[in-house]
């Protein structure tokens, strides 16, 4: 009885330590998309800008039974929002400062770009990947585009990255490794950094065709559970989340 009372104790007192641990952890967004399907547009996506290319999900070319986001329909030259591509974004106008994690696969050695803090067709930040498997570059869209900052990381079409998304402030952190990479971004070195103080909150999307998955963004690193692995679907580790959300 003593050993029982003990037992149910000790469980209470982690149960009390998970939730105040967890109580500011905020998970701000999450898509596998795996309850979307085949061939229709993301459910949890909207167009940010409207132009003449659908995203769409798709099956993994690399693991079947796997669904993933194809961002575009149209070949990579003619998926850019400057040649008329469209861009999908997540979230909300007020997002400031966040983390976000991702994985992706550049189906071609082709422009491409993530944007955040988007607040229209003519109003965004992007990080843009070049052509050759190396030249990232920080732009801001105004009517026109202006180079913030050029770094580089060394990638290569059809092989899966984890990217990883830090704005804080003014400044912007992107960082790149292979998915079988199973270090921490921690010890991950920026591909490239930038600094800039135009736009200060909205939405996150993509620019350009590239394939996506299991993307997560939060207030900062711990609300993304990086404890479930990014290649696992949601729907086998959900159990996880819900146990410290």
């Amino acid at each position: 009885m003593y050993i029982r009372y003990i037992v149910v104790l000790l469980s209470m007192l982690v149960l009390i330590f998970l939730t105040s641990g967890h109580s500011s952890a905020k998970l701000l967004f999450h898509d596998d998309f795996e309850k979307d399907t085949i061939g229709s547009e993301p459910t949890k996506w909207e167009i940010g800008f409207d132009g003449d290319t659908k995203a769409e999900v798709i099956v993994d070319p690399q693991q079947a039974g796997n669904k993933i986001l194809k961002t575009s329909t149209n070949p990579a030259n003619d998926s850019r929002h400057d040649v008329g591509g469209s861009i999908y974004v997540v979230g909300d106008d007020s997002w400031g400062d966040y983390v976000a994690e991702w994985d992706m696969m550049f189906p071609e050695d082709f422009y491409m770009g993530v944007v955040f803090r988007f607040q229209d067709g003519e109003k965004f930040y992007l990080c843009d990947r070049r052509l050759g498997g190396s030249a990232y570059i920080f732009y801001k869209r105004q009517g026109n585009w202006a180079q913030i900052q050029a770094g580089s990381v060394n990638n290569q079409p059809n092989v899966w990255y984890r990217a990883q998304l830090t704005l804080s402030g003014d400044n912007f952190t992107f960082k790149l490794k292979e998915r079988k990479d199973n270090r921490s971004f921690d010890s991950i070195n920026p591909a490239i950094e930038g600094q800039d103080g135009t736009f200060e909150t909205g939405k996150f999307g993509n620019y350009g065709l590239v394939l996506i998955d299991n993307l997560f963004i939060g207030d900062k690193v711990e609300d993304l559970v990086l404890s479930v692995e990014p290649q696992e679907k949601l729907s086998t580790t959900w159990g996880v989340i819900k146990s410290v959300y």
